[in-house]
């Protein structure tokens, strides 16, 4: 009987989508990465989630998802087209009406221009009727939390929360779904190259949160070299502003890595003496995926200057 061969650190082949969007991670069916190295390259996401499973993602993430890989990493560059104005359901709206994960984000700056805005909830309490008019009638911009972002900042962006970037390259770290509500294109149609055009205001009315916007959260030190950018009930993402090589033992948290390079270049390695599991070079503007089974790993920086951004999904035992 054939040996069965171990998973290693996969390689993901970014996907270029439409007005500046740079898919790294996504298991969504209409948006799968594929991996580019070792002997499941050529192998899309979800074709990977089907074969191995709980290997991929550790055992009570697969009791909590199943066969959905649940992260999603998106690199956005909003400096030629404004996002529109969105909203996203939480885990309960999503999972009754479209029988998708709903979307909690967190967005990072990676850089801005000179006219960078991001928006963010309400500027103050606001009727439903009141904002419904609003977008209808494009005077909708006064009644946001509108401020310049800086680099190197970070957001967790709740559902129920408007939200909108120009200017901006973004990093985005979410719930692997679907579900962006666009409720105000600022002049734009916003037509068929949606994911579905019924994912608008009128849907979106009785789950956007009409309340004065609340910062969630600052960034926080998490360790020599680290920075914890946003933690939620689903995710952990920090910052590893990576100078020598760092032991990753993945301990209680039974789970898979993800690591976004936005700067410099690293290897992803086994521990010495285990030649079974295949190093991944990671390169600015590349993401790999660091499966359950693999355990213990290096990260290793090829270059002085490398930043990294990790992505852990919670160990859950159910959906909020």
């Amino acid at each position: 009987m054939e040996e069965e061969k171990k998973l290693y650190p996969f390689r993901m082949i970014p996907i270029a989508g439409s007005e500046g969007e740079n898919v790294q991670i996504a298991d969504m069916g209409y948006l799968d990465s594929r991996i580019r190295n070792g002997w499941l390259a050529a192998n899309s996401l979800s074709e990977v989630m089907d074969m191995y499973m709980d290997r991929v993602v550790g055992e009570q993430l697969f009791a909590a998802y199943g066969r959905q890989f649940p992260l999603l990493v998106r690199i956005l560059d909003t400096e030629t087209a404004a996002l529109p104005l969105m909203v996203c359901p939480d885990d309960s709206t999503a999972t009754e009406r479209y029988d998708f994960l709903g979307k909690t984000k967190m967005w990072y700056v990676l850089s801005v221009s000179d006219d960078a805005r991001m928006d963010l909830g309400f500027r103050d309490d606001v009727e439903s009727a009141e904002f419904y008019a609003a977008c209808r009638h494009g005077e909708v911009e006064p009644l946001l939390h509108s401020f310049r972002p800086k680099a190197g900042e970070s957001f967790l962006v709740r559902p129920g929360t408007v939200h909108s970037a120009r200017g901006v390259k973004l990093l985005e770290v979410a719930q692997s779904s679907p579900l962006d509500f666009k409720i105000f294109g600022w002049g734009k149609a916003m037509g068929g190259d949606e994911f579905d055009e019924s994912l608008n205001l009128e849907a979106a009315f009785d789950f956007i949160d009409y309340r004065k916007y609340e910062a969630v959260q600052a960034q926080a030190p998490a360790g020599e070299g680290r920075v914890r950018l946003a933690s939620c009930n689903l995710f952990t993402v920090t910052l590893l502003d990576l100078k020598s090589p760092l032991d990753i033992k993945p301990g209680a948290q039974n789970g898979f890595s993800a690591y976004t390079c936005i700067k410099g270049s690293a290897m992803v390695r086994p521990p010495k003496g285990e030649n079974e599991i295949e190093a991944a070079a990671l390169k600015e503007g590349e993401s790999v995926i660091v499966p359950a089974e693999v355990g213990e790993f290096f990260l290793v920086p090829a270059s002085g200057d490398t930043v990294l951004v990790e992505s852990i999904v919670q160990n859950v035992t159910g959906l909020n």
